[in-house]
């Protein structure tokens, strides 16, 4: 035990957060009594998708024990297993239906503050703005970028940085992607929204032709019930830009501010996210960024000052 809490704490506080995280849900889910509530039967894939994790987590061990595998291939597979863990950290807010749990704590929905801010700053809504460009051949381009481009950006970048070698910038991308995605399913439950294509389902009088209906059950038997501010589909790829432009060729730059800025406006085009959520994601994305920067350098001028 002792070692097991050594090793615990030898551990990045990024890593740490993969177990603080569902430890956190779990108690909630305890206190609010809303695990007792769990549907096994309505989270078929999501439990699936936590078994199969924990399944090749113990199955690696053995081989990691007996250095099967080159050292490359083994810091890879010690580094990046934290990424998957706090998605499985994000499954358990479903699986403990901390839904409920909101209703509970008596934590208000704050749909119509997202859409007053909107009215606000842009006078309607924008996805209600969106819906007079619908087309089906943009609504599969913004299908694309939301589910594909959304996953390819930031763990595309973990593998590019991995084989290149850049092993500080790896560990700098993935705190990133830890900390912005806590700091966003935290916020789930501090401001619950459901989002327009649920909430304002009746103001939409285009209808979006959307296709993959197989792909999108799949995608939301994995959701969070209040899954929208802020928007992480946001937030995820401006912070991997903000952390990694100025180490990639120009080319990359602009393919990758390309598919951030498809990403963005899918949120809002697909009727996912308020203008409000996606400004959010964006202000967070950035707040991470400069946090994990200033903190680095930091500890680099400390590092200078402090005697031999």
């Amino acid at each position: 035990m002792n070692n097991l809490f050594h090793t615990l704490r030898s551990w990045s506080f990024d890593k740490q957060l993969t177990l603080i995280f569902p430890t956190v849900i779990l108690f909630t889910g305890l206190l609010s009594g809303t695990i007792f509530e769990m549907q096994p039967n309505e989270n078929k894939a999501a439990l699936v998708a936590g078994a199969i994790y924990i399944l090749l987590t113990v199955a690696m061990q053995p081989f990691l024990k007996r250095k099967s595998f080159s050292d490359n291939t083994e810091w890879f597979l010690r580094e990046f297993w934290p990424i998957l863990a706090i998605l499985l950290g994000y499954l358990t807010m479903r699986l403990f239906r901390l839904e409920l749990a909101i209703e509970s704590f008596g934590i208000q929905q704050q749909d119509e503050l997202m859409i007053q801010i909107d009215n606000l700053l842009f006078g309607q809504t924008i996805p209600l703005y969106l819906q007079h460009w619908i087309s089906p051949f943009f609504t599969l381009l913004m299908e694309s970028a939301y589910l594909h481009f959304y996953y390819l950006l930031p763990i595309g970048s973990l593998i590019y940085f991995y084989w290149s070698d850049q092993r500080d910038v790896f560990l700098r991308l993935r705190k990133g992607i830890i900390f912005t995605l806590t700091g966003g399913f935290c916020l789930y439950f501090a401001l619950p929204v459901v989002g327009p294509i649920s909430y304002i389902a009746d103001q939409f009088v285009v209808p979006l032709k959307a296709g993959h209906e197989i792909v999108y059950d799949a995608v939301n038997s994995f959701r969070f019930a209040y899954d929208c501010f802020p928007s992480l589909h946001t937030a995820i790829p401006w912070m991997t830009l903000f952390l990694t432009w100025s180490l990639h060729k120009h080319w990359i730059r602009y393919v990758m501010l390309f598919m951030t800025l498809a990403i963005t406006f899918s949120t809002m085009y697909l009727r996912y996210h308020y203008g409000t959520d996606v400004i959010a994601g964006f202000v967070w994305a950035y707040l991470v960024a400069y946090g994990i920067k200033y903190y680095e350098s930091k500890l680099s001028q400390r590092a200078v000052i402090s005697p031999c």
